[in-house]
């Protein structure tokens, strides 16, 4: 199914996967948000120093491994024999394997530079209709755009509907106390979908969808999958 198809229907988005039970940006995390209902995941990408791009949302693995590695000064090689808990880091190529449209993907850019070589791999394995490409820099869109769905990130008033009309974006991501009734309304005139984050309170993302969201991106799938008459 296609991206914009799943958010027509109201979606909840595992942020970062399921990391109220498991590692964040991992293939348990994301295999957990799926298993608990989540419509769409979302991940974070770096790049290895050999041009490997793996989930992570921090370019250093201390807070979420525990060690003091800066991912892009390292080859996939070294990378690899990193564990904590049983958890390692993942692909993003095992994550589309994984997925492979059975339900949608948000890939978070952190670097702009990083959008062309996510691109090359989703035009190998033609996966490009159930995913977006979302960053919170408008440059990082760029070479994604008329290619692969796109939404702008924001977190910060007043918002940036307007910009990510004019980029060609498809989505806007706001951080969920910008997502005001006024915002949503105006992104839906543009023809935007809008996908409020991070939402932990179950009283909040009803508000949200009543206000009209078209998803909402959690820490907390099933709660809030369970509790939502979607």
């Amino acid at each position: 199914m296609h991206i914009l198809e799943l958010l027509s229907r109201k979606a909840i988005v595992g942020h970062r996967g399921y990391p109220a039970l498991e590692l964040e940006n991992t293939l348990a995390s994301v295999k957990r948000a799926v298993q608990e209902g989540a419509n769409i995941v979302e991940v974070d990408i770096q790049r290895t120093a050999d041009k490997v791009l793996v989930l992570s949302h921090d370019e250093n693995l201390k807070r979420a491994f525990g060690v003091d590695i800066n991912i892009r000064e390292h080859t996939w090689q070294e990378l690899n024999r990193i564990k904590k808990d049983g958890y390692n880091l993942a692909r993003l190529e095992e994550v589309l394997e994984l997925l492979d449209g059975k339900v949608g993907l948000f890939i978070e850019v952190k670097h702009p530079e990083d959008t062309p070589l996510v691109m090359e791999l989703l035009e190998d394995l033609n996966s490009t209709h159930w995913i977006a490409i979302i960053s919170f820099h408008l440059e990082a869109l760029e070479p994604a755009r008329g290619k692969v769905t796109t939404g702008l990130v924001y977190s910060k008033p007043p918002g940036m509907i307007p910009q990510a009309k004019k980029a060609g974006c498809n989505i806007v991501l706001p951080k969920y106390p910008l997502a005001t009734q006024k915002a949503i309304d105006l992104a839906h005139r543009l023809k935007l979908y809008v996908v409020a984050w991070t939402v932990n309170e179950l009283q909040k993302a009803l508000e949200l969808f009543q206000r009209g969201v078209d998803g909402v991106a959690t820490d907390n799938v099933g709660v809030i999958r369970n509790a939502l008459p979607l």
